[in-house]
């Protein structure tokens, strides 16, 4: 449910609100089930906010900052995320099963956008930047990709490209300076896509990637072995992230991680020299009885334990009770300090937030 006082403020203007979200940095604004059909959203700063399940039909979001907003189940039909010297800012935005049917998203920043789901059909995508999103089972049905870039996008047999209007596409990009994208490897180099060759191309690289993807994990799945009585489960590992076809996995070091803030603490931690493990499983007493249970990093700062946690968009408010309950059983365990962290803290500041952590650790051991 949103927050009224947040949605009074936002009535009250879009120059009103960005004065609020700047004095206010460390609020989440929740904006989640309104009606903000037709609003006038204009260059709104809506970093991080909640609008899970709101109507923006026909809003006006040109120029919006949605990095990392939760549009998840939204209505954006006939939104307007489009404006010619002003790119709609929605990196790492959740639109997971979003109604973007008609939307305008020319230009937009979708790049590692959660787009899983989502109805496109007749959007207009030419030359977003659709780097790194996920668009399993995205419904493309005649929507305009024509200049997108589609730089490791995820896709799977479910995703709908039928009538997709596709002239040509970039394969890579490289990001140049004052957040500007210089797209490059245009497919194809000379000329055009005929009317339905995109799609038919991509149904040949689907099928094939499926096949050797079946076939990776049928012959590596050596660990399945009856004597031993170990159960398939081909989506498990140790580390606590798992290989969801719609989760975006970021990698580094050969570890990974959910998030590229992930990464910047590990990058701070490794900078360090302490032992850490990162969003790894480990097997706890609960009330319950045993189970499993996961810390974003687990780390041992000359000889004492604690606990990090980044705090990201998906540690909603929902699920604070789960996350304490879970933060004293880690407590229960030996582990004395269990912190939490800001996402955007963590991204900007790492090595801060890591020589803040181990402060903790030092007077939580004393």
């Amino acid at each position: 449910m949103a927050n009224n006082e947040h949605l009074a403020i936002l009535k009250q203007g879009v120059e009103v609100w960005n004065k609020w979200r700047d004095e206010n940095p460390d609020v989440r604004p929740n904006l989640s089930g309104t009606d903000l059909s037709g609003a006038n959203l204009f260059r709104a700063d809506l970093f991080m906010a909640n609008l899970s399940g709101a109507d923006l039909f026909m809003a006006n979001l040109s120029g919006a900052d949605l990095f990392m907003a939760d549009l998840s189940g939204a209505d954006l039909r006939g939104a307007d995320l489009f404006m010619p010297e002003l790119e709609t800012y929605l990196r790492a935005a959740d639109l997971y099963g979003a109604n973007l049917s008609g939307a305008n998203l020319s230009g937009a920043n979708l790049s590692e956008a959660n787009l899983s789901e989502a109805n496109l059909s007749e959007a207009n995508l030419s030359e977003a930047d659709l780097e790194r999103s996920q668009v399993i089972g995205t419904n493309f049905y005649n929507a305009t990709l024509t200049g997108a870039c589609i730089k490791d996008w995820q896709i799977n047999s479910k995703t709908n490209l039928e009538e997709v209007i596709c002239e040509y596409v970039y394969l890579d990009s490289e990001y140049l300076d004052f957040g500007n994208v210089d797209k490059t490897e245009r497919r194809p180099i000379n000329g055009n896509f005929a009317p339905g060759e995109f799609a038919s191309l991509y149904k040949k690289i689907i099928e094939t990637t499926d096949l050797i993807i079946s076939k990776t994990l049928e012959n590596d799945n050596t660990v399945n072995k009856p004597e031993k009585n170990i159960d398939v489960d081909n989506t498990s590992n140790n580390q606590g992230v798992q290989f969801y076809a719609n989760s975006t996995i970021h990698t580094w070091e050969n570890l990974r991680f959910r998030s590229k803030t992930e990464i910047k603490i590990a990058e701070a931690l490794d900078r360090t020299g302490v032992l850490f493990v990162p969003n790894s499983l480990a097997r706890l007493t609960t009330p319950k009885g045993r189970e499993n249970k996961e810390a974003d990093f687990l780390i041992c700062y000359n000889g004492k334990w604690g606990v990090l946690e980044v705090d990201g968009p998906y540690h909603t408010a929902e699920r604070r009770v789960e996350e304490q309950e879970r933060e004293r059983i880690f407590k229960k365990n030996g582990i004395k300090v269990v912190e939490r962290f800001d996402a955007q803290r963590c991204y900007n500041h790492p090595d801060e937030v890591v020589q803040e952590f181990f402060n903790m650790i030092e007077i939580g051991y004393y």
